[in-house]
């Protein structure tokens, strides 16, 4: 009886087990496409503004893989990445195409180490999970000191020739000025505006020279420097402002003069790319106030297409008591007349020289990111992109560190010179090529992250 009866119990155990085996086990529910969240949804707006001419408010957006669970780190690796990109946008301003192109590598491991030296200020605009929640996303702005980036290129990396960070001052005056009333020689006056410009310059990370130090820099070409070391402030000057020589009226006496000229400039372009005039207008007193009137002007020489880019009229005017040394009340008049220079001015010429020429497009780092697809697929797709490289598309790296996620998350880091407009439709070529089916991508001018979703038939 108690064989019978677990025989039985066997029996309908075994029964329900089958039925559990034999029936159609449930398939998991796809993503939802407005579920599915990438970079592309992580915007804000920032509050930042650039209000100093060494600063460039740069907007990126950056993600990282949250490891077990946790966000703070996730979220703070993002913020590093995002610097390094903001840092990295601005070198790319500041650098040519070919020099880019050709020394990223060096780039990156030189500003990797210290990005924290370069930005000012950052703020953090949008936040949240991305990726099926496998990773954080940020929307972040960073004000970056253009100038520290500059000074670091030119002088540690040596990636830009010296001239493109000096600039030379001349000060000159107003015909017959007549100094005798205030007590001042020109000399006086000449040196304590050189000594203001040039200190200030100078700790910019600039190299400021009046044009006797930039002359006697030519010292290493002995022919030239015979030549030139005894022209004058006009002769200078006309160089600069490219005159020939008959205009200039300049030493007509002068063999070859259109030679002399022209050679001269060649020579000053390879010393310094701005010349700054400043000319002695007037220096009057009237009672116990003294009032300083400067011409400042600013010329970029170093292209075809330069020429004066700021001009203004500078006064100043302080008064003096009893007792007032007169070297003291000269220091103080140029200090003052030198503050006025820096409301625009000085910000229009520092621009300049941050500016260069940079014609031609750099390698930009973008993911490429592929979602949804599984098995060979990835690697089918990282091997297409490999064999597609050409000068402005580099294959860089691949992880499929997500690959047995649900859905599979896979990506290959490309450098490439055009749009990321541009760069989706390469890549949605390559895809077409292979035959796999997928989601158009979003894609925005501040966005390096461009998502490919595996589209999925239904049956």
């Amino acid at each position: 009886m108690k064989n019978r009866f677990l025989f039985i119990s066997v029996l309908i155990s075994a029964m329900f087990l089958f039925q559990a085996c034999s029936s159609e086990q449930p398939k998991p529910e796809p993503i939802a496409v407005e579920d599915f969240l990438t970079l592309a949804d992580v915007t804000g707006k920032t509050s930042f503004k650039e209000d100093s001419p060494d600063i460039r408010v740069i907007n990126v957006k950056a993600k990282a893989f949250i490891k077990k669970n946790d966000t703070r780190m996730a979220r703070q690796k993002a913020l590093e990445r995002a610097g390094k990109m903001a840092v990295d946008e601005m070198v790319r301003e500041l650098l040519s195409a070919e020099v880019y192109n050709r020394r990223f590598q060096e780039i990156e491991t030189y500003f990797s180490k210290n990005v924290d030296k370069y930005i000012a200020k950052s703020e953090v605009n949008k936040e949240m999970r991305i990726f099926n929640d496998a990773f954080y996303g940020i929307s972040t702005s960073f004000k970056v000191n253009r100038q520290k980036v500059l000074v670091a290129i030119q002088k540690d990396l040596g990636f830009i020739d010296k001239s493109a960070s000096s600039l030379i001052t001349v000060i000159t005056s107003k015909k017959n000025l007549d100094l005798s009333s205030v007590g001042y020689r020109f000399s006086d006056i000449e040196d304590a505006l050189m000594n203001q410009i040039q200190t200030d310059l100078n700790q910019r990370g600039l190299t400021a020279m009046d044009q006797r130090n930039a002359i006697n820099s030519l010292k290493s070409d002995p022919k030239n420097y015979k030549k030139y070391s005894k022209i004058s402030k006009g002769q200078f000057l006309a160089m600069v402002s490219g005159s020939k020589a008959a205009d200039a009226e300049l030493d007509a006496q002068i063999q070859n003069a259109e030679e002399f000229y022209s050679t001269g400039l060649t020579l000053i372009k390879q010393l310094a790319k701005v010349v700054v005039e400043v000319n002695i207008l007037a220096l009057s007193r009237t009672g116990s106030t003294m009032t300083l009137n400067l011409g400042v002007t600013a010329k970029n020489i170093s292209t075809s297409t330069g020429g004066a880019f700021a001009n203004e009229i500078v006064q100043a005017a302080r008064r003096a008591g009893s007792n007032t040394d007169p070297a003291a009340m000269l220091t103080g008049l140029i200090k003052d007349a030198y503050e006025e220079m820096q409301q625009k001015f000085i910000p229009q010429v520092l621009k300049e020289m941050s500016t260069i020429d940079v014609k031609g497009n750099k390698l930009v780092e973008y993911e490429l990111v592929f979602t949804g697809f599984a098995g060979k697929q990835p690697r089918v797709i990282k091997n297409a992109v490999n064999r597609a490289e050409t000068e402005d598309f580099r294959f860089i790296s691949y992880d499929n560190t997500l690959g047995r996620a649900k859905p599979p998350i896979n990506s290959v880091v490309v450098r490439y010179s055009g749009s990321a407009d541009s760069l989706s439709e390469k890549v949605m070529n390559i895809l077409d090529e292979l035959n796999y089916g997928f989601k158009e991508p979003i894609t925005a001018p501040n966005l390096k992250d461009i998502v490919f979703e595996k589209e999925m038939v239904n049956n």
